[in-house]
């Protein structure tokens, strides 16, 4: 049964306030926004708040972290999204060239303000853009790569306002930085657990134990083998939670007064899980 802990949490820090007013203000300034959300659940880390600010502003849907998640369940979510009139990338932060992906992507979406620059003898114009999402999605790693060495902070130009918050990331485009932000409440458990497991919300919200169970389960279901190379264990579709963790805690020392730790194994299944060691496995799926 679940406690009033698991039912509704809150979990929204002063700041996190203070950035959602921002954010609100910041939208009108823009041309363009991309929204990071992980690639392992795109669902449960688009933040409802953030896609209602949105409005009719352009924007695109930038699938993070895709070297943790399942690639063919990727490749499901981006046309699932694509439908829905919503232009979705993905990629590696750190490997790929992303920003490159960006244009190709953005292109179509100002293809009349191209043409009515070209008509009218008109330098082209970089793209105000602006980047939002939840914490932990890899927003910071994306606008670093934008940003790269030595980019400089534009200098009062007409037209700009706040223009000390605005970085030129390449011919194309303006940045215009925002914190990561959370709703006040999430009251579903699944959605809890979820962002709990990749980082985005606290772990301590919910016990490492539930936590590990949640994804056990998730994964015995969908990758069976998902232990395999890690830690040796050929299939986990009928094998319990304890069983499991205990085989963990052996093979890594994992001990508490010389017997193997359920809980010291239970917080390192979760750990690696979250920072992709155990293999590339998705939450979500769109048909789900």
């Amino acid at each position: 049964m679940k406690n009033d802990k698991e039912k509704n949490i809150h979990y929204f820090p002063g700041h996190m306030k203070k950035a959602q007013n921002e954010i609100v203000n910041y939208v009108k300034l823009v041309d363009l926004i991309v929204e990071a959300v992980d690639s392992r659940a795109p669902y449960s880390t688009r933040n409802p708040f953030l896609a209602g600010i949105i409005g009719n502003k352009k924007h695109l849907l930038l699938l993070t972290k895709s070297d943790y998640s399942d690639k063919e369940v990727t490749k499901r979510w981006i046309a699932y999204y694509d439908k829905q009139g919503i232009p979705t990338i993905s990629g590696n932060l750190k490997k790929d060239r992303i920003v490159d992906r960006l244009s190709k992507a953005a292109e179509p979406l100002f293809k009349e303000k191209r043409e009515k620059e070209a008509k009218l003898g008109m330098k082209r114009q970089p793209l105000r853009l602006m980047v939002i999402g939840v914490p932990n999605v890899g927003k910071s790693t994306f606008i670093n790569s934008l940003k790269g060495k030595g980019r400089a902070k534009v200098a009062n130009k007409a037209g700009l306002t706040r223009s000390e918050q605005w970085i030129r990331v390449s011919e194309d485009f303006l940045l215009l930085d925002t914190p990561g932000i959370l709703p006040m409440n999430y009251g579903d458990e699944g959605t809890n657990v979820i962002l709990a497991l990749l980082g985005t919300m606290k772990e301590d919200i919910l016990p490492t134990v539930t936590l590990a169970e949640r994804l056990y389960e998730y994964l015995q279901a969908h990758y069976p083998a998902c232990l395999k190379k890690r830690f040796e264990i050929d299939d986990v579709s009928c094998l319990p939670l304890e069983e499991a963790m205990l085989s963990i805690a052996k093979r890594r020392g994992l001990l508490i007064n010389g017997e193997p730790s359920l809980d010291k194994a239970c917080y390192l299944f979760v750990k690696e899980f979250k920072d992709g060691l155990l293999g590339e496995y998705s939450l979500e799926e769109p048909d789900a």
